[in-house]
């Protein structure tokens, strides 16, 4: 069930300040209208007020909210009128950064139910409490985070659980009080590192991060949307391939790398801007799937000059390592549906691996080294063990953590 309203306190001056292209009280706006909240009340002061008004052009096309926009002396009435109120209200400061997990624990334990850090929480009022708000002489967010009379139930954000599993990332949550004038970089980072899948490899960790996190700033302030760099991404996927069959391997190699770094670029913009699109995730997944083995054939294609069917070295290579790369994706599937979390982060090893093992990035990375020595064919023979050795750890890493698991089970029951 969903609140009848969530209350933004905009009071303070940090909550109009910038983050990822937009302010942090449209930043809740949002988090919140993802999980199907529709009306928000948001008590600014005549100093505040421009600033928190200043939304998105893009707002209310991607959510069906209804904002309120109160205007109060200081923090003080907030509560008074939050006391007032006879229906079940979200509380959030508008100052704050909230990590998804915050907000999300409010919702699924409802009215009652809070999250707090040291300075700042999310919290869940129901009717009953905010009548006790007045009696309490709740006047600050001091007063709420000290006050007893309340009785919610909650926890502390960092004792929420610091796995992601659609990330792959271990990270405590956060709730961040940002200061008006304090330096933006630590959270800045804070909310990327959020966005970037926690086991990643080599590639992503140490060479583009940091042009990532650059390109997606400069787009963030913008109006492009990320389903555009979406499209982009699996254009420059697909014309990598037959621009690598036809012998332009440079440019080849080129347009597949851009594929890459967009394909992290649209992923980091759509979270860091709220704006995302199942629809499109979907077709990205489908769309691009194909396109590092496209890219496997391609380059086989043009070793051989164009005799992929024959039992050549360089053909056989070729099926082999398409062989092996399809196995590895499916033993990577299964072992997901089997034990229930991704086999590149089951335990440190496998992250560890992970780094350096022959998926896209890394396969890539080898090819394009061997074009640029003038060893292409060799790196080419390179991908290819490199690939059945990856194949092979994956295998066996599935293989020992069955058993194990089967060994717990039987040593629980017994």
């Amino acid at each position: 069930m969903k609140p009848s309203w969530v209350w933004i306190d905009a009071t303070q001056r940090a909550a109009g300040r910038q983050l990822w292209g937009m302010s942090l009280v449209e930043r809740q706006v949002r988090e919140m209208a993802l999980r199907a909240c529709r009306r928000f009340c948001l008590l600014v002061t005549t100093q505040t007020r421009g600033s928190v008004e200043a939304m998105r052009d893009d707002l209310h096309d991607l959510y069906e909210v209804e904002l309120e926009i109160v205007e109060v002396a200081a923090v003080g009435e907030v509560f008074l009128r939050l006391s007032q109120v006879r229906e079940e209200v979200i509380l959030l400061a508008g100052d704050a950064v909230y990590d998804d997990r915050a907000l999300a624990y409010i919702l699924d334990e409802g009215a009652g139910s809070a999250v707090w850090a040291q300075e700042r929480g999310a919290f869940y009022f129901s009717s009953e409490q905010c009548a006790t708000l007045h009696e309490l002489s709740v006047q600050t967010w001091q007063d709420l985070m000290a006050v007893d009379g309340l009785a919610f139930r909650g926890t502390e954000v960092g004792e929420l659980n610091a796995y992601v599993a659609s990330l792959r990332l271990t990270m405590p949550a956060y709730i961040y009080r940002l200061g008006p004038d304090e330096d933006i970089r630590h959270i800045d980072h804070l909310m990327y590192r959020r966005t970037f899948k926690g086991a990643i490899d080599a590639v992503a960790r140490y060479g583009y991060y940091h042009l990532v996190r650059w390109i997606t700033r400069q787009l963030a302030r913008g109006k492009s949307t990320p389903n555009f760099y979406t499209l982009l991404t699996v254009f420059c996927v697909w014309i990598a391939s037959p621009l690598i069959a036809l012998g332009h391997i440079g440019e080849g190699l080129l347009v597949a790398w851009a594929g890459v770094i967009l394909d992290s670029v649209d992923g980091k913009l759509a979270r860091l801007r709220l704006h995302l699109s199942d629809e499109m995730g979907t077709f990205e997944h489908i769309a691009a799937m194909p396109g590092l083995a496209l890219w496997f054939l391609a380059m086989g294609w043009h070793l051989s000059a164009g005799q992929l069917f024959t039992l050549l070295p360089v053909p056989l290579e070729t099926w082999l390592l398409l062989a092996a790369f399809l196995l590895d994706k499916i033993t990577s599937g299964l072992f997901k549906k089997v034990v229930g979390r991704e086999l590149f982060d089951y335990r440190r090893i496998d992250a560890l691996f992970h780094l350096v093992a022959a998926r896209r990035n890394i396969a890539l990375l080898i090819l394009s080294a061997g074009g640029l020595l003038g060893y292409l064919e060799y790196s080419f023979h390179a991908l290819m063990l490199w690939m059945a050795a990856t194949l092979f750890f994956h295998l066996l890493r599935f293989y020992w953590v069955l058993i194990s698991l089967r060994f717990s089970r039987a040593a629980a029951g017994s």
